[in-house]
């Protein structure tokens, strides 16, 4: 019997708002570069390869703190240079990063609050498992959605991420929970759907836009459609 539900974060739960190119662009112009969003836009899918490559290529950056930070300071560094910025790098993507810990720059989607309001009221323990680096639980606690969840697994605070088996182990043991007891949901078939089954977990994707239709996995289009189907 299902009795505890994990999420993912990025993509599940929340979603960065402004845009990164729009952040990026707000955070030069405070640092007296003369640019805006659409110089930063067309640079954006180069960015989101760079990402993409690494991921396949060592996905284990998002192990450790300092790896997963690296990869966020390398893409905007990446956007800098195509935005033909040469001075005060460094400062400028450590910036960016820094404005990406503040709550402001995120947004919730408009189904969780009351998604896991539903959950827990029907008894529910509520947990996060998300490729992160260390600095999620603060943002969490920040967006105010730290009381609903028990645990806060972050995979560069733990040294293991998805689609591992080994995260989502520490996760079950943290919430003295075992896999069939146990529902994770997020938004990628293979870090959230792959991993979760492979740990023994019941996996759920949160589908919203009808992109993984082929996914072996149950799918929702809504959050709160969770509260049903749970």
């Amino acid at each position: 019997m299902t009795d505890v539900v994990f999420f993912d974060m990025g993509g599940t739960l929340l979603y960065p708002d402004p845009t990164v190119p729009e952040v990026f662009a707000i955070v030069a112009r405070r640092m007296g570069h003369d640019i805006t969003v659409r110089d930063v836009e067309p640079c954006m899918a180069d960015v989101d390869a760079y990402y993409q490559d690494q991921y396949m290529k060592d996905g284990d950056f998002w192990c450790v703190h300092e790896r997963a930070v690296q990869i966020w300071l390398d893409m905007y560094t990446m956007m800098a240079d195509y935005c033909g910025i040469t001075e005060g790098v460094p400062e400028l993507a450590q910036a960016v990063y820094d404005d990406f810990l503040l709550p402001e720059n995120w947004a919730l989607f408009p189904d969780v609050q009351a998604c896991l309001k539903g959950l827990k009221r029907r008894g529910f323990r509520l947990g996060v498992i998300s490729n992160w680096d260390a600095t999620l639980v603060n943002l969490v606690r920040s967006l105010g959605l730290l009381p609903y969840f028990d645990e806060v697994i972050a995979s560069a605070a733990v040294g293991c991420r998805k689609p591992h088996k080994a995260v989502f182990e520490i996760a079950l043991e943290r919430m003295g929970a075992t896999p069939d007891q146990a529902v994770h949901v997020g938004d990628l078939p293979e870090a959230d759907g792959e991993g979760a089954a492979n740990a023994g977990l019941r996996p759920v994707l949160i589908d919203r836009h009808n992109r993984f239709a082929d996914a072996p996995f149950e799918r929702v289009s809504l959050l709160t459609d969770l509260v049903s189907l749970l």
